[in-house]
């Protein structure tokens, strides 16, 4: 039974590091059938099925392992095995965008480190940065850049003392989120090329199809539509030769492309795979990134009846339970400016009131993710809101909360921005006043307070949610 255990385990392991997922959870499944284990059997077999299903994309399922196996270190009171579980737990509680979950379980597994002194110098100062890394991915998460930033090099110079390839790339890919969100394209291209170089160094093809999507969605906010293209097909064969579970992202970012190319046979293309792939595999996941990426096609259609349908999807997903944040994020925005576009055409103010909901589940997803930077968007939001209906103080005392936020959290250039529509305000508040007097309509208003540009900017920022759920 143990020469049976041990092999078998052997077997599963080895395919893991071959990325047969599937073949080796099968293994693993059959393992677990059997009974009379030890605790460290049964440790060995609820972590890698934890590591495994996480692979696989069902991170909740993933999560209740990596409890399980952490039930399991405890008894057997090995801390390295407890330090490395609850690193694992970290990880799916930020995929899963439990942060607040995420920073206890921080506290915990250092309040573990400190207690006991049997490991390596090495391998304390790998576990410690681990912690460090998870710590900047919080605050990236929170928005609180700077901060973020300063863990990302407090990383980096342990990965060099220690010479840990890896790590060194998880310190630049973390570089690479903070530069994305601080609007720094430049940087964060050629620090993507340095992340890219490193997954290729360490030989990670999970890494090395997040570097090449990373790549694609840079270059398409750059409009350099054919090296984007070049990259995200390089990610998409790589996901298909590993069978990866991030194949419907990368398939997300290429839909994503092809739309802003108005090249639509190529981006229903990408929707029918999708479409393949959430009725091959019971995740929600897939099936949020296929309906939204349904929805966004139809929009691009002008018939009512395509907008009601598109409108009728970003509920569904609005309402359900468990929608992870990106979808709930997407679909909030483009309800919003779904009866934007209502109200354009009415002047009916009702519109107003259907919207209202929405921004407050926006503002709710912000401040239960301590998002900071989500709270600025939505406060600017709701300003140019205000300011279509000549609320005026109402929009100057809003604009002023954005910039409190941003600048207390090192969101340079959000900053900036906020600073000149506060000016921009200032400079047309005798328009405003005219348009006012006149009963202007709303579409008179609405190009006057630039609300299409405030949700553009607002849906660009799927791909840091993307990012969020560990997507890229």
């Amino acid at each position: 039974m143990v020469n049976s255990f041990k092999t078998e385990l052997s077997q599963a392991k080895n395919l893991y590091e071959e990325y047969r997922y599937k073949d080796a959870l099968q293994i693993i499944n059959d393992l677990e059938k059997k009974q009379n284990y030890t605790v460290q059997e049964q440790f060995e077999i609820h972590y890698l099925k934890s590591s495994l299903l996480h692979e696989l994309g069902h991170m909740i399922e993933a999560l209740e392992y990596a409890e399980l196996a952490y039930k399991e270190s405890q008894q057997l009171k090995n801390n390295l095995q407890i330090i490395n579980v609850l690193i694992s737990k970290i990880i799916l509680l930020l995929r899963c965008t439990r942060i607040k979950e995420a920073q206890k379980t921080i506290i915990k597994t250092e309040q573990v480190l400190n207690t006991f002194n049997q490991i390596s110098s090495i391998e304390y100062k790998e576990k410690y940065a681990y912690l460090v890394l998870l710590k900047g991915r919080c605050h990236w998460n929170m928005g609180d850049f700077n901060r973020s930033l300063e863990y990302a090099n407090t990383v980096l110079k342990i990965a060099k003392e220690i010479q840990n390839d890896m790590l060194k790339l998880q310190a630049v890919k973390l570089f690479g989120f903070n530069y994305s969100m601080k609007g720094d394209y430049e940087r964060n291209l050629e620090n993507n090329k340095r992340y890219l170089a490193l997954a290729k160094k360490v030989n990670d093809k999970q890494e090395l199809i997040g570097a090449l999507n990373s790549l694609g969605m840079v270059l398409t906010e750059k409009n350099e539509f054919d090296q984007a293209l070049d990259y995200l097909k390089q990610s998409l064969s790589t996901c298909d030769e590993i069978n990866s579970f991030k194949t419907a992202a990368v398939l997300g970012s290429l839909f994503d492309l092809y739309l802003k190319m108005n090249n639509f046979d190529k981006a229903q293309q990408c929707l029918d795979r999708m479409k393949q792939i959430k009725n091959q595999e019971d995740i929600k996941w897939f099936d949020d990134n296929y309906r939204l990426g349904k929805a966004m096609m139809l929009r691009k259609k002008p018939q009512d009846i395509n907008q009601l349908k598109a409108k009728e999807i970003f509920k569904q997903i609005v309402d359900e339970e468990g929608t992870f944040i990106e979808f709930n994020y997407v679909s909030l925005i483009h309800l919003c400016d779904q009866y934007l576009a209502d109200l354009s055409k009415s002047n009916d103010l009702k519109a107003l009131d259907e919207i209202q909901p929405y921004i407050t589940q926006l503002m709710n997803i912000a401040k239960n993710q301590q998002s900071f930077w989500l709270l600025v968007e939505g406060y600017t939001f709701q300003a140019k809101l205000k300011l279509i209906i000549f609320e005026f103080r109402e929009a100057q005392n809003l604009l002023s909360k954005a910039l409190n936020i941003a600048e207390k959290y090192g969101q340079e250039r959000l900053a900036k921005r906020i600073l000149n529509e506060q000016d921009e305000l200032s400079k047309n508040f005798i328009k405003w006043e005219k348009l006012k007097a006149s009963g202007a309509n709303m579409s008179e208003r609405m190009d006057l307070a630039r609300i299409d540009e405030q949700i553009e900017i607002m849906l660009q920022k799927r791909r840091y949610l993307k990012e969020i759920n560990g997507q890229s």
